[in-house]
């Protein structure tokens, strides 16, 4: 969690030297081409691999990426995407029945009036369409939640490699149709230029946060119920807004602390464990 709430910042600062959708095709072929001689393709139906690589990583980070591109605070960002919470909630009880503790449905419902509440505050001070990208990416990770689910005891680093694979597929046309051949061109300006910051944006987000992040993620989420899972990310805002506000000097707005105290508080409720009746069925 502290790996993926720092990262924002380093998101921030990536899509400032090259182009988002450029950034993500690099960052997920990274991981694929360095592992994919020597991790073999897990054991799972192709349509599970696919729909876990074009939600987990293609969906949401297209959207994440160019969230933050348009206008969305980094900081801010490591909160809204924790609404996957909720989503997750919801497609756990709808495709695989898990049947959440009340509490954690009161959890969802103060959530959810947090997120209306930042939205609100968003609308007058920043980029609507970044936040509504953010909640789409939400929505997105949330999905892909459900197929790893679906996939049950695969070893996680197969997973993530060969799910960066497809994410890096569908990413490559995709920052080709939107941001041209210019964006390539910085990157090879980068790396034939070595940068250090540019380096570190790159390792981090590779290999950090969805290498260490999603493998250790998918881990979890394998072995016990979404519900119990999920609300763990309550502390991804907590190192994102830190070092945002630490690293890129962003502040809050009072309407802003509004709705971050309920989504915390709707998160916090969400972590309620459940009883024995009210587990996977």
């Amino acid at each position: 969690m502290g790996i993926w709430g720092t990262n924002f910042v380093f998101m921030r600062w990536a899509v400032d030297l090259v182009p988002p959708m450029t950034f993500a095709t690099l960052r997920f072929a990274t991981i694929s081409l360095t592992l994919l001689l020597f991790v073999a393709r897990p054991a799972v139906p192709i349509q599970l691999l696919l729909g876990y690589g074009l939600f987990s990583f293609f969906a949401q980070f297209a959207l994440l990426f160019g969230a933050i591109a348009v206008g969305m605070p980094a900081g801010l960002a490591s909160l809204v995407i924790q609404s996957q919470v909720f989503f997750t909630l919801t497609f756990a009880v709808l495709w695989t029945h898990e049947r959440p503790h009340p509490v954690q449905v009161l959890g969802v419902g103060i959530g959810v009036v947090g997120i209306a509440a930042v939205a609100l505050d968003v609308g007058q001070s920043s980029s609507m369409l970044g936040f509504v990208m953010t909640i789409a990416a939400a929505a997105s990770w949330a999905s892909g939640n459900m197929f790893i689910k679906a996939m049950g005891q695969t070893a996680a680093v197969p997973m993530v490699t060969w799910g960066s694979l497809v994410a890096a597929a569908a990413l490559l046309p995709l920052s080709l149709i939107l941001e041209g051949t210019a964006g390539w061109q910085q990157v090879w300006h980068h790396l034939s230029h070595p940068t250090p910051i540019f380096w570190l944006c790159l390792l981090i987000n590779a290999y950090g946060a969805s290498l260490i992040g999603y493998s250790g993620w998918s881990w979890l989420l394998r072995r016990h119920p979404a519900s119990q899972v999920a609300p763990f990310t309550l502390l991804v805002p907590v190192f994102g807004l830190g070092s945002a506000a630490l690293l890129l000097g962003e502040t809050i707005s009072a309407g802003k602390w509004l709705g971050i105290a309920l989504v915390f508080a709707g998160l916090a409720l969400t972590q309620a464990k459940p009883s024995r009746s009210h587990h996977t069925r």
